[in-house]
């Protein structure tokens, strides 16, 4: 085939030798190289000789010559007069780079064909697009792992963006192009919010910690802490960056907090009154030498001294067991003889009571005696407290080979169906017994101290007809060294 003239190509003369981006390659109607302009040699490292009389397949990778990508090419081009591709070429040292060609079909005056192929390298726009595509999934996946609410939102506080967590705050409003404001609204009324969002966004401003409450699709009520920035867009516009976090924990343990501290502060009140009552009439009848029953109010003050002893133990232990520092003293003990002692502490100071036991305890147990002490005492002592008058507790032993069970049983007041799941919880007092003695910590600690030893707990109550409390151990526990 002859060379084909330029002459009457006098625009296609000036891209070909002037272009600097565009690489020209000129083949004829068999796929075989004629000419390149000096774009694509400096593209792609190969000098005019190199190529000329060549089949163009030997710029394509291995892959795409298997698969006929350059053939299919020419075939477009004779066909169709155009021919367009998208595909890796090969440069003279082997590297390869993405290009982006299009091959048309064209004759000179004398009527002699060849395709013409205009080629782009855009390797650089490819990574610019992976990368982009990696930071994109990047942001996802950092998205993602964030537990907190994310939201995005244009200036008028449409939603753009939110991620998984969004889920949490309400599962049932679809997200992507809906109104911050609307979903809000309803637990909103005062427009709180809305209203810093607007006043951050009219002054380029931002907050932290505006709280709201939230009751979430389920029902359940829950505290957010909501987090306003603004961040500038690509293209210029202003974009809302609303960051959500769930505070309801922190908010349950700052109430159980100060319900502590309310609690310890009310019950603590009244034996330390009692004292300074106490010592106050001392003083005064030393002072008048007056005949008043000193002895009595010494008994007074050392009850109520011991009453503080207990409130103040049971205080402490109950912070121990929350914090994990429980630790058991193992040993193997006569667990019939710990039963009896027990008895007998009771015994000394509530003598009028008739504790009656029944089972067999004659064998041994491990486990930390002291503590099982502890929660025998306790068990037998709410008992007594919750009697209503009775004077009769009942103690009941049963085992087999790897369990044994220990059950309290009074004909006292009984607990109602209500409060009887909530008897083992920390500072629980029903509403008819707050009136006697206790601060609600005795029962949840025997809880704790069951559970260390890996056994359970559990009451059973008839309002008005008494109570039996339960704890169940193995015989021979086994222990992981403290």
């Amino acid at each position: 085939m002859p060379e084909v003239s330029f002459s009457s190509f006098s625009f296609f003369d000036a891209l070909f030798h002037h272009a600097v981006e565009n690489s020209v390659l000129l083949m004829d109607d068999k796929g075989k190289i004629t000419r390149v302009n000096k774009a694509f040699m400096d593209c792609f490292g190969y000098a005019e000789e190199d190529l000329k009389g060549k089949h163009s397949s030997v710029l394509f990778t291995e892959q795409d010559r298997k698969k006929g990508k350059p053939e299919k090419e020419i075939e477009g081009a004779l066909s169709c007069g155009q021919a367009s591709d998208n595909n890796y070429l090969v440069k003279k040292n082997g590297d390869v780079t993405w290009v982006s060609g299009e091959s048309v079909l064209a004759k000179d005056d004398e009527g002699n064909v060849c395709i013409i192929k205009i080629i782009q390298d855009i390797s650089k726009q490819k990574l610019y697009e992976k990368n982009a595509l990696l930071f994109s999934n990047l942001n996802e996946q950092v998205l993602a792992a964030i537990d907190d609410v994310v939201i995005v939102m244009d200036m008028q506080l449409n939603i753009l963006k939110t991620n998984h967590a969004f889920n949490l705050f309400n599962t049932t409003y679809r997200k992507e192009g809906k109104s911050f404001e609307e979903l809000i609204k309803p637990y909103d009324p005062y427009e709180i919010l809305i209203k810093r969002i607007k006043n951050a966004i009219k002054h380029k401003t931002t907050f932290t910690h505006q709280q709201l409450e939230v009751e979430t699709p389920s029902g359940e009520k829950r505290f957010f802490d909501f987090n306003c920035s603004q961040l500038l867009h690509t293209e210029g516009q202003g974009r809302i960056l609303l960051v959500i976090h769930d505070i309801t924990v922190d908010k349950q343990i700052e109430k159980e907090r100060e319900d502590v501290i309310g609690f310890v502060a009310h019950e603590l009140r009244n034996p330390l009154a009692n004292l300074v009552l106490c010592n106050d009439l001392m003083s005064e009848a030393l002072e008048e030498n007056s005949n008043i029953d000193i002895a009595g109010l010494v008994q007074r003050s050392k009850n109520n001294v011991s009453r503080l002893n207990k409130m103040t133990a049971e205080l402490y232990e109950a912070t121990r067991v929350n914090s994990g520092l429980l630790k058991l003293d193992i040993e193997t003990f006569h667990f019939g003889e710990m039963i009896h002692e027990s008895i007998e502490t009771v015994e000394i100071l509530q003598p009028s009571y008739n504790i009656i036991v029944e089972g067999d305890g004659d064998f041994a147990v491990t486990g930390d005696r002291y503590r099982l002490i502890q929660v025998v005492t306790n068990f037998i002592n709410n008992g007594i407290k919750y009697s209503n008058g009775k004077e009769e507790v009942r103690l009941t032993i049963s085992h087999d080979d790897k369990t044994v069970t220990v059950s309290v049983r009074d004909e006292g007041l009984g607990i109602s169906p209500e409060n009887l799941p909530h008897v083992f919880e920390r500072f629980f007092r029903a509403e008819k017994t707050k009136n006697l003695e206790g601060i609600g910590l005795g029962l949840f600690l025997c809880k704790q101290i069951i559970t260390a030893h890996y056994g359970t707990t559990w009451a059973e109550s008839e309002e008005g007809k008494g109570s039996t409390f339960y704890f169940s151990i193995p015989i021979q526990g086994t222990f992981p060294e403290n």
